[in-house]
């Protein structure tokens, strides 16, 4: 807290074949959908990163005062480029969101389809430039979103792409359930939770040294930690319900059962928090290490794109004027580069 913002970085530290077993568990507990092919591969690559700070770029975290704005960004990717950024900054909301990246490594996508969403973003940097805005949203620029209107984004692609208006609607929602971490009211009160859990509900025990670092042992009762880490907590339940996939996070079976972390600290400042998910959901209970890093700084840029606002009629256009030239070129592959009669 000594700089200008702090980073987190959330991991899932374990082998596709050790997540696997512990979602196979889950799914039994809950009596929900066995996990599919891919899941494991997925969380196991997962890399979720969120950064706050201070919005003029020039007071250190520790001397602000709880309350005070905050400027955040969050990315989502799978082991390779971002597939999801979001920022907000001075009250504007700012989306990109990688249609090739999501495609092959969230969906994990065949050659094909990832070649196929490949081409669809080079198509539509070729949009006449009265939807130049449109072309960056579908080509995973920065634009700036408003989020009252995402179900309208939505209703753009289900009618000018033919997208699934199911998986629309929870993409959409998946953005809604990401503001705890992009709210700074939010964000204030998770530290508060932290510090509060830390400082008076837990006991420390020092394990030695690794890796240049001093390890220490922190216990409190699966409630506490719970509490304190409830808003990640939430939006990893959040997402896994939306999407139909097997819980991650589960509610304490005990609430009163010791729940045991491991923090790394590195020249006398917290850099690391490791810990065992599988401890919500109680004794013998397959493992599923969540690993929290951070560091003074910001991963990702806190200034504002100069990025236009989307219009949800602007996306419906752009897809309808790129649907129309793919059929052009179907029917007549001669006529691809010819503009198509449809002016937007």
């Amino acid at each position: 807290m000594s700089r200008e913002a702090v980073t987190l970085e959330a991991t899932f530290p374990a082998t596709p074949e050790d997540i696997h077993a512990y979602l196979e568990r889950s799914a039994e507990l809950t009596d929900s959908p066995a996990p599919g092919a891919t899941d494991a591969e997925v969380l196991s690559t997962l890399e979720l990163t969120a950064v706050a700070g201070d919005p003029e770029g020039e007071t250190a975290m520790r001397e602000l005062e709880p309350g005070d704005p905050l400027s955040t960004a969050l990315s989502v990717g799978f082991g390779g480029k971002d597939a999801v950024g979001i920022k907000q900054i001075d009250g504007g909301l700012y989306l990109r969101i990688g249609a090739d990246t999501l495609v092959q490594d969230a969906l994990d996508g065949d050659r094909e389809t990832v070649t196929a969403a490949e081409r669809f973003m080079e198509r539509a940097a070729e949009l006449p430039p009265s939807l130049d805005t449109a072309s960056r949203a579908l080509r995973g620029a920065w634009v700036l979103v408003d989020p009252f209107l995402y179900r309208a984004y939505g209703d753009a692609l289900d009618i000018g792409a033919g997208v699934d208006r199911e998986l629309t609607d929870r993409i959409a929602a998946a953005l809604t359930d990401s503001a705890p971490l992009l709210n700074s009211e939010h964000q204030w009160a998770m530290l508060g939770e932290l510090e509060t859990a830390i400082a008076e509900d837990a006991t420390l025990r020092g394990t030695g040294t690794a890796h240049g670092a001093e390890r220490v042992e922190l216990r409190l009762t699966a409630a506490r930690a719970d509490r304190a880490l409830g808003p990640l907590l939430d939006l990893l339940t959040q997402q896994s319900d939306r999407f139909g996939l097997t819980p991650v996070v589960h509610d304490p079976v005990d609430p009163d059962a010791p729940f045991v972390a491991e923090l790394a600290i590195r020249n006398g400042v917290l850099s690391e928090v490791n810990f065992d998910l599988g401890q919500f959901a109680g004794e013998d209970f397959p493992e599923l290490p969540l690993r929290l890093h951070l560091n003074g700084g910001s991963a990702i840029s806190l200034t504002a794109p100069e990025a236009p606002m989307l219009h949800p009629d602007d996306l419906t256009v752009a897809l309808l004027y790129l649907d129309l030239r793919e059929q052009q070129r179907r029917e007549d592959p001669d006529r691809a580069d010819v503009p198509g009669p449809m002016q937007p």
